[in-house]
């Protein structure tokens, strides 16, 4: 599908370019709020890189429910380095994964977003938290966020349909509940993987910690 970028409305402009720096003021709120060791530098990266390679094959299909393991990386690097891992990994790795699948497009951003505000809204909370949580807030934690990337993901999609003229009211609402429902259950699943990982790494950090 071919799109004429003068032909986008003003409004989907706007929109663009909001989100585009609101991403922006975000990494660097969050750049200049953590230091930046290269440790956890390294760390970010791996984990930004395991969030591409599950992006394209970490979906399990129960019946009409898809679970997406692919946020399991985003996840784990806000509970370990709160909102600047989250962000880092979630922004990184969805724009990794949407230019590996479909290149740049005008609504590039917008599908970034979706992952870049789970990272930081849990980060967000895991630092409120002091980084401890009870499986309680862990739970009320991911659902919440999944909600929120649900309704970004539904407005991605419903602007870039607007944009590249294949928009259907059935194609982005009519799978809005199974979409949710998804989310609600991949954020459970997360509640049980994501802390024995973030356990593991930190292990593993604190002995490399010990032998430098």
């Amino acid at each position: 599908m071919s799109l004429q970028i003068e032909a986008l409305s003003p409004i989907m402009w706007t929109i663009i370019i909001a989100v585009a720096l609101v991403l922006i003021a975000a990494v660097v709120f969050t750049w200049k709020s953590s230091a930046m060791s290269t440790r956890k530098m390294v760390t970010i990266a791996m984990l930004t890189a395991v969030y591409v390679v599950l992006n394209f094959a970490g979906t399990v299909r129960l019946g009409w429910i898809n679970i997406s393991v692919a946020s399991l990386p985003v996840i784990v690097g806000a509970m370990l380095y709160g909102p600047v891992g989250g962000l880092l990994v979630g922004l990184l790795g969805a724009f990794m994964g949407q230019l590996l699948t479909y290149g740049v497009t005008a609504t590039t951003i917008l599908w970034i977003l979706p992952q870049a505000a789970r990272g930081l809204l849990v980060g967000v909370y895991a630092k409120h938290c002091g980084y401890k949580f009870s499986s309680g807030q862990l739970t009320l934690a991911l659902i919440g966020t999944a909600l929120v990337v649900t309704a970004l993901n539904t407005g991605a999609m419903y602007i870039d349909s607007v944009i590249y003229n294949y928009y259907s009211y059935a194609y982005v609402f009519g799978g809005l509940v199974v979409r949710i429902i998804s989310g609600a259950a991949t954020a459970v699943l997360m509640v049980f993987v994501a802390p024995p990982v973030v356990n593991l790494l930190n292990r593993s950090l604190d002995t490399v910690r010990t032998a430098q």
